[in-house]
């Protein structure tokens, strides 16, 4: 009998403010429903998806009309609390740069309410905020979880002025919560922040690898926008690995909102069926490219429209292995 994936996706859902370079302006939802829905537009219905997240009442109404289309994404993780969703406000420049403003807060995720779903095959920690729970609720976690744990860095790395504008920071302790999960994704400007230098050669990368992996993830993904993504680990000889892999644009690019969130769960999704670090990546690599061709949280519901059977089928070049991502592996517990 086939195993039934269960995938928990921890985070805040935003109502955002989107301004491209472009001059259009798109009012939308956004945070962590770009994962939700992501993830229940490619993944198969076997799939059972819960969402942990405090929400504003204000959005109850907008969030349950928005996940009523996907009977496999369940509300138990989910609460709606009395005070004000928090608001995204994103301005990006001509080279994709963006200004971020943040209004409003709901209460940080407690372990109690992670609990219940500590058993998933996976759960993924997406900083929208930057602020969704303490690093003790996130080590405790780490402690009692059976499944395959993952980390989008993202908003870790914000603080936030007195008029609530985001700026760079490296967070507190930030070696603490990367050794949280197996595995840990950011794109090179946090990567670079995190390692106080930039990340434009393999020496460099390869340093700033080793004090991730060396504080007990498995595998550190970093984003480079236009130009792909690598997939670092380290061999049984305890070398440095950079698998690179493309970025896959369907047209052209036009909104990068999202594209983090949507990458991470095209990385989960492949990887806990093929337990293929290149396969996952490829695939990750390819649901971000069809995201960013797409506006606001309404394009989403469009992804699985341009997944094609190449998509879903892939070959290791390097092995000759192949899969078929249309269906739920059997098997034990996997580790990135």
């Amino acid at each position: 009998m086939n195993h039934k994936l269960r995938i928990a996706l921890l985070g805040t859902i935003n109502r955002d403010t989107i301004y491209t370079a472009d001059g259009v302006t798109t009012e939308s939802y956004g945070g962590l429903l770009y994962s939700i829905l992501a993830l229940a537009e490619i993944a198969s219905s076997q799939v059972t998806i819960y969402p942990i997240c405090n929400a504003g009442t204000d959005i109850e109404a907008v969030v349950r009309k928005k996940l009523a289309p996907y009977p496999h994404v369940k509300f138990d993780g989910i609460q709606f609390v009395s005070d004000k969703n928090p608001h995204c406000f994103l301005d990006y420049d001509t080279k994709g740069r963006k200004r971020e403003t943040l209004h409003n807060d709901v209460p940080q995720i407690s372990f109690s309410q992670i609990e219940p779903f500590l058993d998933c095959d996976a759960i993924c920690f997406n900083f929208i905020t930057g602020m969704e729970l303490a690093l003790e609720t996130a080590q405790r976690v780490r402690r009692f979880a059976t499944g395959l744990l993952l980390m989008d860095v993202h908003s870790l790395t914000l603080g936030m002025d007195e008029k609530r504008r985001r700026f760079w920071r490296v967070p507190p302790q930030w070696k603490k919560w990367m050794g949280c999960v197996d595995v840990v994704q950011m794109n090179e400007q946090e990567g670079a922040l995190l390692a106080g230098e930039t990340l434009d050669s393999k020496d460099a990368t390869r340093r700033f690898a080793k004090q991730v992996l060396c504080a007990g993830p498995s595998v550190l993904m970093i984003t480079r926008s236009n130009r792909g993504s690598e997939t670092i680990f380290q061999n049984d000889r305890s070398d440095i690995v950079i698998d690179k892999f493309d970025p896959a644009p369907i047209a052209e690019p036009c909104d990068e909102t999202g594209c983090g969130d949507t990458f991470l769960m095209g990385y989960t999704w492949a990887f806990l069926q093929t337990g293929n670090r290149a396969f996952a990546s490829r695939f990750a690599n390819r649901v971000a490219g069809i995201n960013v061709c797409l506006r606001g949280i309404e394009g989403i519901a469009k992804i699985s429209q341009f997944l094609t059977p190449d998509d879903l089928s892939m070959q290791d070049t390097q092995t000759g292995q192949s899969a078929v991502l249309n269906g739920i592996l059997p098997g034990p517990e996997r580790r990135a």
